[in-house]
């Protein structure tokens, strides 16, 4: 049976999520989906982005160069994250939402592929590798959406927690339904569950998942229910592939010094010398953030730019590290990421992210030794050999410190900021703190100014946007 799907019907017709009826849903230049390629080309994007920004000022990881707009609030949401603001209603500024429509795009491409490559005229194997990798995006995407829009998952109260909506076929006529946060971790790990043994062992190119990538999104998911055991599990199978490995900073700075030794005397040269690709073999997948120009150029906080040494950190060395005149506007001490040949992968996953993973698992089996060997396999990569030092600590409680630091300088400028916050609050009842460091510009008086961000702080889950609230029976998440 061939499975036409008409452009014209679809575009004119489906509201999925209440938020997707401008989409594309075939290829570019088709008119129907036919052969099994028309399929495979719709896990395919340009520009397969992520728009984490926001979670950045969130998470206290970036400030503005022009701090003055923020503070008049020209860009409510950012500073409304930055000051931790819950005076302000961010629903009032979210007529939509970047990452909910992109997200709910993908999903509504990703059941395409689902419900109709089995009937596509094509390769047989070809079909089973889309439709598991379908699946693997489709979970990867609901992932996102509950950890931005709904309660962190709580195993004493998911099972009431107000999630979102999910779609799993593609149907015209199906009303929008909004599942639990119990209902909706069930829909993510069946669909994990069920596209891994069909994962390739390699895929077509960073964009795709692979097996690997697979293992990893399972990891996280264990791993933020607090399911330890199953999360190392996953995550040690992660670590399994012959092909991903982790970026050889160390490698990467001793040839481009030998290249040209001035790198060492004139910092901002890094900005155009140092290079990491998106088919880098770290990247378990590979995606943008908002813009495939993401993370650079943004301005790195002072609090995260002292958790770096400063004199063998290559992440600082060769990222941030330039040596360029103050801006009087930013703030205090903060630093410019303005590496664009580095592609940071702000949406996707790193295999570093799984060595973090694996190494807070073993501390959270109270096993410092394989919490510091991993901890560790990861740092041997980010530091020159002269200035790494092994890491110690105490005891394992002493070690899930040093991962969680190790966690702000590796995920720097990725969803893992803002979601970790979500998580360690959930989990620690953790009361967050921090300064606000301004120079007048005119005067050079310095400021300080203190925020505090509760454990149970409505800003810890984003609002469903206006257009979602409209047209669906959406209840909202969030007070703010």
């Amino acid at each position: 049976m061939k499975r036409y799907i008409a452009i014209g019907c679809l575009c004119l017709t489906m509201l999925f999520a209440a938020c997707d009826n401008y989409l594309d849903i075939v290829p570019k230049g088709q008119s129907v989906l036919n052969s099994t390629d028309d399929y495979l080309g719709l896990l395919e994007e340009v520009s397969p982005s992520y728009d984490v920004g926001d979670f950045w000022y969130m998470a206290d990881e970036v400030c503005n160069f022009n701090m003055p707009t923020l503070e008049a609030y020209q860009y409510p949401l950012s500073a409304i994250g930055f000051f931790w603001d819950e005076t302000k209603n961010r629903a009032d500024y979210m007529e939509t939402d970047e990452l909910y429509d992109a997200c709910y795009k993908r999903i509504m491409r990703y059941n395409v592929v689902i419900s109709n490559i089995d009937d596509s005229e094509g390769n047989a194997e070809d079909k089973v590798t889309g439709k598991a990798q379908a699946k693997i995006m489709r979970a990867y995407n609901y992932f996102f959406l509950v950890n931005k829009f709904a309660k962190f998952y709580d195993k004493n109260t998911a099972a009431t927690d107000n999630g979102i909506i999910i779609h799993e076929e593609l149907n015209l006529e199906a009303k929008s339904k909004q599942y639990t946060v119990a209902q909706v971790y069930e829909v993510i790990e069946r669909d994990i569950m069920e596209a891994l043994p069909d994962l390739p062992e390699r895929a077509k190119n960073a964009f795709l998942p692979d097996r690997y990538f697979g293992y990893a999104l399972k990891a996280k998911v264990h791993l933020f229910k607090r399911e330890i055991d199953e999360a190392l599990a996953a995550g040690l199978e992660a670590l399994k592939s012959d092909y991903h490995k982790l970026w050889d900073m160390p490698a990467l700075y001793t040839k481009l010094m030998a290249e040209n030794p001035l790198l060492g005397m004139m910092p901002t040269m890094w900005s155009s010398a140092v290079y990491r690709t998106e088919d880098d073999p770290e990247n378990l997948l590979y995606q943008f953030g908002l813009t495939q120009f993401d993370p650079s150029p943004s301005y790195v906080r002072k609090p995260i730019i002292d958790l770096y040494d400063k004199t063998s950190d290559l992440r600082y060395l060769m990222c941030i590290s330039y040596a360029m005149p103050a801006r009087p506007t930013a703030e205090v001490g903060a630093m410019p990421m303005m590496c664009s040949n580095v592609k940071w992968n702000c949406g996707g996953i790193r295999l570093s992210e799984v060595y973090l993973m694996v190494a807070e698992c073993y501390a959270r089996k109270d096993d410092k030794t394989n919490a510091l060997f991993y901890l560790d396999e990861l740092r041997k990569m980010r530091f020159l050999p002269a200035g790494y030092k092994a890491s110690e600590a105490a005891d394992a409680k002493e070690a899930f410190r040093l991962i969680r630091d190790e966690r702000k300088r590796e995920l720097l400028l990725t969803s893992n900021g803002f979601f970790d916050m979500r998580r360690f609050c959930a989990e620690f009842n953790e009361t967050l703190t921090k300064e606000y460091v301004m120079k007048n510009a005119t005067t050079g008086e310095t400021t300080i100014k203190t925020y505090t961000l509760k454990p149970n702080s409505p800003l810890l889950i984003w609002p469903f946007p206006k257009n979602a609230m409209e047209t669906s029976d959406l209840i909202q998440n969030t007070t703010l």
